[in-house]
């Protein structure tokens, strides 16, 4: 069986340890400062270890494209400072070096470290402000002071034209009296002569109904009296016994009426209400 070169490498509290050879160059070379920057050792340990990119992105969650801005310090494909830092802490961690020092060396090489701008406005001199404040007002108060002065010759012209009270002022219209209105004329109601029966013939008592009759029966019957005085549209409104309905519309059929008149003319008579009376022999 081939077994993998090694080489002994004396570690900080003196003991000794059998690592891979391109792992003992990476530690070496970390050691003699020999990378850019720290993204480079990142990079150098990970490929000593034989771990790709993807490997590394699986292993700790961090999105493959990330670890390569960590490793190129390219700060533009990263997120915020607070998330990229946390980024190459997890990463440190995973390849097994100091994960402060080399969030504290990525913050130098990516220049988060760098000295924010300075906001000149903030240190001018209190004098130098006012002059300035003092030539950006001067034009808005020109200008209301002129609008001022417009307004006011605007206002004594329009007094000027104001007619006074008293002269040549229009007489007021005279006041119209009112117009007497005549009332209509009332309207005439015409002469109106009710219906009045000129022949009733009484109902013959049905002596099939005598067994079920009580000593009295009534029949209430409706119709219409028409204008030639005839019985129409007779029919039973109320009995105390449907067995003299019959004959009290037989009987009713045979009335006969002076016809209801409205200024002498014929009229219909409706809702004409009788009642028959039916006693027991």
């Amino acid at each position: 069986m081939r077994q993998a070169k090694g080489v002994n490498v004396t570690t900080a509290n003196g003991s000794a340890e059998i690592v891979d050879m391109a792992d003992a160059r990476a530690r070496l070379a970390a050691d003699a400062g020999e990378f850019e920057h720290v993204g480079a050792k990142l990079a150098a340990i990970r490929e000593s270890r034989g771990v790709t990119l993807r490997e590394a992105a699986a292993r700790t969650h961090i999105r493959e494209n990330h670890l390569a801005a960590i490793e190129t310090v390219d700060a533009s494909g990263l997120p915020a400072r607070p998330y990229a830092l946390g980024f190459v802490r997890t990463y440190a961690e995973f390849l097994e070096i100091d994960a402060r020092a080399a969030v504290e060396q990525f913050k130098f090489d990516a220049g988060y470290d760098a000295p924010q701008p300075v906001d000149a406005e903030k240190f001018r001199a209190p004098e130098e402000t006012a002059e300035i404040q003092g030539r950006d007002m001067s034009l808005p108060v020109f200008v209301a002071i002129i609008a001022f002065i417009l307004w006011a010759a605007w206002q004594i012209t329009l007094t000027s034209k104001v007619t006074p009270i008293g002269e040549n002022a229009e007489p007021a219209p005279a006041a119209v009296s009112p117009t007497t209105q005549t009332p209509a004329p009332a309207p005439v109601i015409g002469e109106l002569i009710e219906a009045r029966p000129v022949e009733q013939i009484d109902p013959v008592y049905p002596f099939n109904c005598a067994p079920s009759a009580q000593g009295v029966e009534t029949v209430t019957v409706a119709f219409t009296v028409t204008s030639t005085g005839r019985i129409a549209g007779e029919r039973v409104a109320g009995s105390t016994n449907a067995c003299f309905d019959e004959a009290s519309l037989n009987a009713l059929r045979r009335w006969r009426y002076e016809p209801r008149t409205v200024d002498g003319v014929a009229k219909p008579a409706y809702d004409q209400i009788h009642v028959f009376r039916f006693e027991r022999p």
